[in-house]
C-alpha cells in the first residue's frame, strides 16, 4: 500500500497596525502534526506504532519524488498496525517553519503621515499626531535593517518640474532611500520600494525620521506612510 499525503505547516500572524507585529509558533511536536493528518485520514492513531523522518538521499522504493526541493520539506514514515509498508506524510521541513516564523516574527511597520494640506516641505508626524525632526522620531530598540518604504497621498494643485518625495532620516541623516512622484500628475499617488536588509543597517538607540519635499508652486494633502525594518 503506498500513500503519500501533504501538510504544510507554516502558519504566521502579522499584525500591521501601528508598529506592533505579533508572532504564531508551533507547541505542537513532529508525532502530534503528524497524526492529525492521518486522523483526518481515516486512520486510527492508536494503530500508529512510531514516526520516523525520512532521508531524502535514501528514498524507499515505494516513494518517487522528483522535481522536490528536499531543502525545504520533511518526508515522515508512519509505521501502522496492519499495513505491510508505511504511510508516507510530508510536510514543510521544521527549519523552513523556523526560518519563516522568526522572518515575520523580526518584522514591523513604522507609522508616518500627515493630515491635511501641505504647500511646503515637511516632516512627517509618528502614528501618535508627534511631528518628526532631525533628532526626534522613533528609537530603534534593536540593531536591525529598514528593508521597505510606502506612500500613499493627494496631489491637489500642479507645481514645478520638481519630484515630491518621502525621505529617510537616521541620526539627523539622509540616506539614500525614498518615494518618489511626479508633481505633474493630480490625484491620489502611490509609490513603495523594497530594499534587501543588508543594504540599510541601523543600530539600537538610532532615531529614525522621515521628511515629505514639496517643490514650490505644489499642494498636496493626506499622507500616508508605512516604513518597513526588520530587527535582529
Amino acid at each position: 500500500m503506498k500513500k503519500i499525503f501533504a501538510l504544510f505547516i507554516i502558519g504566521v500572524v502579522l499584525l500591521g497596525t501601528t508598529v506592533i507585529a505579533q508572532t504564531t509558533t508551533t507547541e505542537k511536536s513532529v508525532d502530534e502534526l503528524v497524526n492529525e493528518v492521518i486522523s483526518a485520514k481515516g486512520i486510527d492513531k492508536a494503530a500508529v506504532e512510531g514516526v520516523k523522518e525520512v532521508d531524502f538521499n535514501d528514498l524507499p522504493e515505494e516513494v518517487n519524488l522528483e522535481n522536490i526541493d528536499d531543502h525545504n520539506l520533511a518526508l515522515y514514515a508512519v509505521n501502522v498496525t496492519g499495513e505491510d509498508k508505511p504511510v508516507y506524510v510530508i510536510t514543510a521541513s521544521q527549519t523552513l517553519f523556523e526560518k519563516t516564523v522568526q522572518k515575520f516574527a523580526q518584522r514591523m511597520m513604522l507609522n508616518f503621515g500627515f493630515s491635511g494640506e501641505l504647500t511646503q516641505s515637511s516632516f512627517l508626524k509618528t502614528a501618535t499626531g508627534v511631528i518628526t525632526m532631525l533628532d526626534k522620531g522613533y528609537v530603534m530598540t534593536r540593531d536591525g535593517s529598514i528593508t521597505g518604504l510606502s506612500t500613499n497621498l493627494e496631489i491637489v494643485e500642479r507645481g514645478d518640474d520638481e519630484p515630491i518625495e518621502v525621505l529617510v532620516y537616521k541620526n539627523s541623516e539622509l540616506v539614500g532611500f525614498r518615494n518618489t512622484f511626479n508633481s505633474k500628475i493630480i490625484g491620489i499617488v502611490n509609490d513603495y520600494d523594497t530594499i534587501s536588509g543588508e543594504t540599510l543597517r541601523f543600530e539600537k538607540g538610532d532615531v529614525i525620521a522621515l521628511k515629505v519635499i514639496v517643490p514650490q508652486n505644489t499642494r498636496i494633502k493626506d499622507v500616508t506612510t508605512l516604513l518597513e525594518i526588520e530587527t535582529n
